[in-house]
């Protein structure tokens, strides 16, 4: 990474370990979604859509199925056509959610016409160093002065929040990871991690260099666990609940 901040956001993530109970419990919990997933592993991870919500809104590839998977999205990103992504990756993250056509609608509607342009340049921006693309995203570094939407020269986009554009950079950035609040809270519970989530287990607004800290410690987790930091994050995202990973 060229991150700036990189050191001091790895020297913060190894403040945070796994403790061995949650190593051992999270290595068994690995190697059962492995098992799962089988062959296609990390990639072979669908989920379900109802395509009649979707009318009229879905890249050609989807327009025809029912459910995608993340290697539909990473054969998408592939091609270059960043808003096709852009759609597959916010469907496979609504899944049957009812609401999301809706927003979906409005996000784009938003940007005016410069959807393609706004992407374009968080993913070259990404392409240099993850952290910068999801400063772009975000709307600069600093929480308390983020640029309003659709302000030059950021690509921050309004409803488009870490939640979705971090699906976005996962699947168009290597070294990218989805950091969503259902990962804030368990990663939050298994490590004692501040600043991922506040009162009630509600999001912070997650800063580039909060998010850096967050791909340190997944990766870390993951070294100590023996398996990709992806493979992790998806164990996480479907463990039952963050009580079923920590206990």
């Amino acid at each position: 990474m060229t991150y700036v901040h990189d050191d001091q956001a790895c020297q913060e993530a190894a403040e945070y370990p796994l403790a061995d109970h949650h190593v051992e419990k999270l290595r068994g919990l690995v190697t059962a979604k492995r098992d799962e997933l089988g062959e296609g592993g990390v990639r072979a991870h669908r989920v379900a859509y109802n395509p009649g919500s979707w009318a009229g809104l879905l890249p050609d590839r989807l327009a025809e199925n029912d459910r995608v998977s993340r290697g539909d999205v990473f054969d998408m990103a592939e091609t270059g056509n960043l808003t096709d992504v852009f759609t597959a990756s916010y469907v496979w993250g609504t899944g049957r959610i009812g609401y999301g056509p809706r927003r979906y609608r409005d996000i784009v509607e938003s940007t005016a016409g410069r959807l393609g342009l706004l992407l374009s340049r968080a993913a070259e921006a990404a392409s240099e160093d993850v952290i910068a693309g999801y400063t772009m995203f975000y709307g600069g570094e600093d929480p308390e002065r983020r640029a309003v939407a659709n302000l030059e020269p950021w690509s921050r986009i309004k409803g488009f929040g870490p939640a979705f554009f971090t699906k976005f950079l996962y699947f168009t950035t290597q070294g990218a990871l989805i950091l969503d609040n259902v990962l804030a809270r368990k990663v939050a519970a298994l490590s004692g991690m501040p600043h991922l989530v506040g009162d009630g287990g509600r999001s912070r607004a997650w800063s580039p260099y909060r998010y850096a800290v967050y791909l340190h410690w997944m990766c870390q987790a993951g070294t100590a666990l023996d398996c990709s930091a992806e493979e992790l994050e998806l164990t996480l995202f479907t463990a039952s609940s963050a009580l079923s990973v920590v206990h």
